[in-house]
């Protein structure tokens, strides 16, 4: 009896301690990257406190990208991290026509939303045209954002989330994360509670989508970052340079934010993102399988 009680204490820790990678892994990285720059901080006292963060940001992300393969070796037992983590082939046909089929739909959402802005007299159109330097941002945010947080969350978490409570919650748990992540950025944005679960309830949905959609792309995440730069990057530049969105327009429309509104959290943005998860309906009863090569080659033929 007191075995059996041993080892039944025994296997809790060691599922306590399974989370213990996964939780302390990024704050470890971010913390080198602080240590690293905090120095500059002292040197160059000119240097503002957002650029220095950035700088720390671009170090604890390289740290990310010199050890993901040997986490996926040691931690996954997968051999080929560069398939494990969706990135085997990005210059391939195939992933090229994923990366555009992404984009696509990124357009297509946008399209869902400003339709009823020109309908409702809410937009008007500016005549200037594209400046260079916001396309160039354009490209670079969706570009830079789509494959940093692709890579973060639909290919090392995603593969975490299903280590440690399997696949058929793995892929709601690194949803909830993603969404949950963007938390503190959301409340220095004033919002009020309506507004900041709305976002939130977006974000899931999107969340969602984006792991939908490295299914239906046989495991590659360049589908991914098509859809999630496409957003990004897309809507950039449609407020930027594009369309004067009048500060009368209801938020159900451009969702919550009254300054830099984002359509993610409004009504129209969480109905898109709720049609487009029932587009990609097939691709839920893939993601019960294991995330591994036999999974992603099982949704060939799934795509819509």
């Amino acid at each position: 009896m007191i075995n059996l009680i041993a080892a039944s204490w025994k296997n809790w820790l060691l599922q306590r301690r399974r989370w213990i990678p996964t939780v302390s892994h990024l704050p470890f990285l971010y913390f080198c990257g602080w240590l690293i720059v905090r120095p500059l901080g002292f040197l160059f006292e000119k240097i503002e406190q957002n650029d220095l963060s950035l700088v720390g940001t671009l170090f604890t992300f390289t740290f990310f990208l010199f050890t993901l393969p040997s986490w996926v070796k040691f931690r996954w037992r997968y051999r080929k991290p560069s398939l494990a983590l969706g990135l085997s082939g990005l210059a391939s046909k195939h992933s090229v026509r994923s990366f555009f089929r992404g984009f696509c739909w990124a357009g297509v959402l946008l399209v869902c939303i400003l339709a009823p802005i020109f309908l409702g007299s809410w937009g008007d159109l500016v005549g200037g045209g594209i400046s260079i330097a916001n396309f160039i941002n354009a490209v670079f945010l969706g570009i830079g954002v789509g494959f940093a947080e692709e890579l973060v969350f639909r290919s090392w978490l995603w593969g975490e989330a299903n280590l440690l409570v399997g696949a058929s919650k793995g892929i709601f748990l690194q949803a909830g994360i993603f969404s949950l992540a963007h938390l503190s950025a959301l409340i220095k944005s004033d919002l009020s509670f309506v507004e900041l679960i709305s976002l939130l309830i977006g974000l899931f949905l999107l969340g969602l989508v984006l792991a939908l959609r490295r299914i239906l792309d046989n495991g590659s995440l360049s589908g991914c970052i098509g859809l999630h730069g496409g957003l990004v990057g897309l809507w950039f530049l449609i407020d930027a340079d594009l369309i004067e969105i009048l500060p009368t327009t209801p938020t159900w429309i451009v969702g919550p934010g009254s300054v830099t509104p984002n359509p993610i959290g409004g009504l129209i943005g969480i109905v898109c993102l709720a049609l487009t998860l029932f587009c990609y309906r097939t691709a839920f009863a893939i993601a019960e399988r294991p995330s591994n090569g036999a999974r992603n080659a099982s949704a060939k033929g799934a795509t819509p």
